[in-house]
């Protein structure tokens, strides 16, 4: 041991020169919800994926498997389709990856063997539009009930795995207007919506909803992206060049209404 100039002992290493200090680093613990609520979290977590795979079940699956004249096979199918969906769930944290696999992936690949196994029962002129439409909305609502929500009290960046490093700024700000463009976006991508139900013949019906959700698509992303370019446009190129790169889908805008008018007056 040698002694500083403060007068203070410090340790010397075997070839005769101090030691630096160490240091020994502070590690500090977050502060866990009690078990009580994370139990509770994980049994909420539960009940928001059984009650809409329920629903979903019952409307799309067991519903026309009871119908009158289906087969034994289908039947049994769609009862069997739902004992994934309740062993994943049963099976909970004790084995995530099970239970996921179950309760998500082996549920579908049920629900999908009935459909297969109804076959003609499930065609689209006999489905009823009411039905198959919150039926539609079930399987939503099961697809919601999977995404994950932060824990309370969970600090992403308390996490050991973060990296350290300065906040991200945002790049720039939305425009003024920006919520208002694309609220009017979103309302008029009902329109085309609503209409589609409007028809009645079940061969058309099919191409009437599958056009109205391409040009609801459409409308909100046009929308989207006025909202958020508003203010930066590049100059406008010239109306040659504009209808140049308009070609294709002109010739195929065309087509499509040619073929529609055709249908119109041979029926």
């Amino acid at each position: 041991m040698i002694h500083s100039d403060e007068g203070r002992e410090q340790p010397v290493s075997p070839r005769g020169k101090p030691e630096e200090p160490s240091f020994e680093p502070v590690v500090s613990f977050k502060v866990m919800p009690p078990a009580e609520e994370r139990e509770s979290s994980e049994r909420v977590r539960r009940i928001n994926v059984l009650l809409p795979g329920l629903y979903a079940w019952a409307a799309t699956v067991l519903y026309p498997a009871s119908l009158r004249g289906v087969g034994m096979l289908a039947r049994w199918s769609a009862a069997l389709a739902l004992l994934p969906l309740l062993v994943g769930i049963a099976l909970g944290k004790s084995r995530p990856l099970l239970s996921r696999s179950l309760s998500l992936h082996g549920f579908l690949a049920a629900c999908a063997l009935t459909w297969i196994l109804l076959g003609d029962l499930l065609a689209v002129d006999h489905l009823d539009p009411l039905r198959a439409a919150l039926g539609a909305i079930g399987w939503v609502l099961f697809a919601f009930a999977w995404g994950a929500s932060r824990e309370p009290e969970l600090i992403p960046e308390d996490d050991p795995r973060a990296l350290p490093g300065e906040p991200l700024a945002p790049r720039g700000t939305l425009p003024a207007g920006a919520t208002a463009v694309l609220t009017v976006a979103v309302m008029g991508a009902l329109v085309p919506l609503l209409f589609a139900w409007r028809v009645t013949r079940p061969s058309h019906a099919l191409l009437a909803h599958a056009a109205a959700v391409a040009a609801a698509v459409g409308l909100v992303s046009s929308g989207a992206e006025i909202a958020v370019n508003r203010g930066k446009w590049a100059p406008i190129e010239s109306a040659s060049r504009r209808v140049t790169h308009a070609i294709v889908p002109l010739a195929a805008l065309t087509i499509l209404l040619l073929v529609g008018v055709i249908e119109l007056f041979s029926s």
